[in-house]
Formats: C-alpha cells, sequence, structure tokens
C-alpha cells in the first residue's frame, strides 16, 4: 500500500484545540480529526511485501499485484471523485475505510495470484474512494478560513498527526508478525470497520445547488478545468511522478533492507522512524512555506526524493538510513503545500474529481512503474533501477518549471459553510 502518499508547521497546540478553533457551527471537524488518524491506523503498511514473500510470492509477481491496486484509481478515481461531489463526501470516505477491511481480510488468506489481484484491486479502490474527498470536506468544512496558509496550516497538523498513528502502527505490526502475522492484519481490519463508524456519522457541509451535478457532469467539468490551465495541469503531472519515485522508495525498501540482512522487527522500526520524519515534515510545512518560494521547495523536494533512492541501493546502511530519513521529511513537507495550491486553484463543486485527477495520474504511472521497477531490480539491480527512476523525475521536473506549473495560482473565492 501507498504510503502516499497522498503527506506542514510547528505549534504547540493539542488535535483538539487545533480542531476546534477550525471549526464552524454545525460542522464537526473533531469527529473528522479522529476519523483522519484511525483510518491511518495501518499494522500491515511495513510488512506486507515481507508476509507476501513468506507465502511464496516473487518480487514480480508482487511488483504486478501492486500495479492492480493502482488499476482501480485508474478505474475509478474519477468515478469516485465524482460521487463525493454528488451524494457526499462521507459516504466516499465511508466506502473507502470498508474496503480496507475487505481488501486486508483477502490478502492475508490469498494463497494464489486469483486471489492476491482482487484483494489489491479492492484496496487501491478504498485509496480511490477516499483520497480527494477527504481534502475536500476539510476544505469546505473551513468555508473562508481556508484561503492563505489556514488549510496548508491545518492540513499538515492533522497530516503530521496522521502519520504519528502510522508510524506507532507500522512498528507494532512488525513486532506482533515476528509472533504470528493474523495480529497485524486483524487489527487493521478492525479499525477499519471503526473508521467506517466514524465517517457515516461526519456532518456533511452544505454546498451550493449547483454543485450538483451528474457523475458524468462532473467528471467533465473536472477534466475541462485541468486542461484549461496550464499551471494546475503541469502541477498535478509533475506531482503524480514524484509520488511515484517516493512510492518506490519507500515501498521497495521493505525487499533491500531485507536483502541486507535486516529482520523483519528492525525494518519496521526503521520505516516507522521514517514516517515519524514524515509527520516532522508535515507539521513544518505552514512555516517553511513562508520561508522560501513553492518554486524552491519543488526542486528540493525533487532531488531529495529521487536521490534517495540511489543512496538507499549503493550507500553504506547508516547514509542509505539517512537518506532515506531526509527523502521523507521532504516529502511529508511538500504535500500539503500541493495540497493548498490545488485547492485554491479549484471551485467546490468540482473539488473532489479535480483532487482526483492527480490521483488518476499517479495511479496510472504506478501500473506500469511497479512492475516494471520490481523487473528491473531483479535484473540489473537496485542502483542503476533507483538511478534510472530518478533520471525520469528529473526530466519531468524541467518540464514542470518550463511550463510554468510553480508559478502563483490566484485562490478562488473559498465556499461558506452554513452554520
Amino acid at each position: 500500500m501507498d504510503a502516499e502518499q497522498q503527506v506542514r508547521h510547528v505549534p504547540s497546540e493539542s488535535a483538539a484545540t487545533l480542531a476546534a478553533a477550525a471549526e464552524k457551527p454545525g460542522v464537526d471537524l473533531r469527529r473528522f480529526y479522529v476519523f483522519q488518524i484511525v483510518n491511518e491506523f495501518n499494522f500491515v503498511s511495513a510488512i506486507w511485501i515481507i508476509f507476501l514473500q513468506s507465502r511464496g510470492f516473487t518480487l514480480s509477481q508482487i511488483g504486478l499485484a501492486e500495479s492492480f491496486f493502482h488499476l482501480a484509481p485508474v478505474t475509478l478515481e474519477l468515478p469516485s471523485g465524482s460521487i463525493a461531489d454528488i451524494l457526499g463526501r462521507k459516504w466516499s470516505m465511508a466506502m473507502g475505510a470498508l474496503l480496507i477491511a475487505v481488501s486486508t481480510t483477502l490478502m492475508f488468506v490469498a494463497d494464489s495470484m486469483w486471489l492476491l489481484l482482487p484483494a489489491m484491486y479492492l484496496n487501491g479502490a478504498a485509496y480511490a474512494f477516499r483520497s480527494g474527498a477527504q481534502q475536500a470536506y476539510l476544505f469546505d468544512s473551513l468555508g473562508e478560513r481556508s484561503g492563505g496558509d489556514r488549510f496548508t496550516n491545518l492540513l499538515g497538523k492533522l497530516n503530521a498527526f496522521a502519520y504519528l498513528a502510522i508510524a506507532a502502527t507500522s512498528a507494532l505490526g512488525a513486532a506482533l508478525a515476528d509472533r504470528n502475522y493474523a495480529w497485524p492484519f486483524g487489527l487493521t481490519v478492525g479499525f477499519a470497520l471503526a473508521a467506517t463508524w466514524l465517517a457515516v456519522g461526519l456532518f456533511e457541509p452544505q454546498r451550493p445547488p449547483e454543485a450538483r451535478q451528474s457523475m458524468a457532469g462532473a467528471m467533465t467539468e473536472a477534466l475541462r478545468i485541468v486542461r484549461g490551465d496550464r499551471a494546475l495541469l503541469a502541477l498535478i503531472t509533475f506531482m503524480a511522478s514524484l509520488w511515484t519515485v517516493s512510492a518506490l522508495v519507500y515501498l521497495y525498501a521493505q525487499a533491500l533492507l531485507s536483502e541486507r540482512g535486516m529482520p523483519v522487527a528492525q525494518i519496521g522500526i526503521v520505516l516507522s522512524a521514517t514516517t515519524l520524519v514524515t509527520a516532522l515534515g508535515a507539521w513544518l510545512a505552514g512555516r517553511l512555506i513562508t520561508w522560501r518560494s513553492f518554486r524552491f521547495w519543488a526542486i528540493v523536494s525533487t532531488v531529495v526524493v529521487a536521490g534517495s533512492g540511489m543512496v538507499l541501493a549503493g550507500a553504506p546502511l547508516l547514509a542509505a538510513l539517512a537518506g532515506l530519513l531526509l527523502a521523507e521529511f521532504f516529502a511529508g513537507s511538500f504535500e500539503p503545500m500541493v495540497a493548498q495550491r490545488v485547492n485554491d486553484a479549484i471551485s467546490s463543486a468540482q473539488r473532489a474529481t479535480v483532487l482526483s485527477v492527480e490521483s488518476f495520474l499517479y495511479s496510472l504511472t504506478m501500473v506500469w512503474a511497479f512492475p516494471l521497477f520490481g523487473w528491473s531490480a531483479e535484473r540489473w539491480g537496485w542502483l542503476p533501477t533507483y538511478t534510472g527512476a530518478a533520471a525520469l523525475v528529473g526530466v519531468v521536473l524541467v518540464f514542470f518549471l518550463a511550463a510554468g506549473g510553480a508559478t502563483t495560482h490566484r485562490p478562488r473565492p473559498p465556499m461558506t459553510v452554513a452554520g
């Protein structure tokens, strides 16, 4: 599953205080905040590749299965985004959480590709239903307070707590896996069901009547918006490639570190530590964006994330781990900066659908990139494979900057949330 993605600022408020400060009358952001954290309880994120290898699956087979994970967003991302825009964001989030429970159960019992592929597809479907709906719900719930750096700050804090949850649960899951894999898989299913219940109880912020369209109309309008905004299209395309490389570094780190002799429990601790660093980056995002421009952070994040794969594969172990930590810090800090820019550029009526376009392009890339990467690593080794990926994302960065993707968007007027 993706560490994606999906991924900041430093005040001292608690999660409850932050949510209450942002809350509008009738908008239960505290429950949403709890949902976001519980929704990230994933006890198998650091061990699922190792688990599948223990079941006899090869890296090539696991890569193919991961491509089925991303095939789901390719086929469902835009429809699920339009469902969130039409039926409500909370129902899309609830469906995503429920699918996590179903897909995790299927993965645990999978003893052949015929069970593993549907399990991975349903897990990808869960990602599709949650991805755009979560940001859209938060942005619309904030109303006129979503402008400036407000959304970046709050999303960064929210993501930071979510990453802490990922770190804790992945470390615990790895430790429990040394006893029995049933523990991490069972806990993931249980908390996914709890997240489903939390999502169903959320208050849906009111939106203008014109925001209610047909599914086809929502998708058509969203695609028209993206095609008509060159900078937005460049940004979405660039982020799809950057998140792909970030995912390849993080996910294949499990297999690479295992080849270097690390036991499962230690790998879980290392990947949990990277998630803690991602949380720190998320927490600091709101402050970082006030220090330097978005263009600066786009270049730095790309160089660090792309370079970390080569360091992970070719450097001594301590340097490799340091590079992995640094990459996760910049991935965590850059994510809410991107989210602010994209949300500022679009209206509420198509918000979830337009946000789904980025996820669609990312998953479309991962469908072929993940299995190709695994095959390439088996054939030529980790270092040449990571070097090739870094070169490709560097080319995309150049085109992104040349197309004006790092220029400043003019924010759209925020939507007023009715009390």
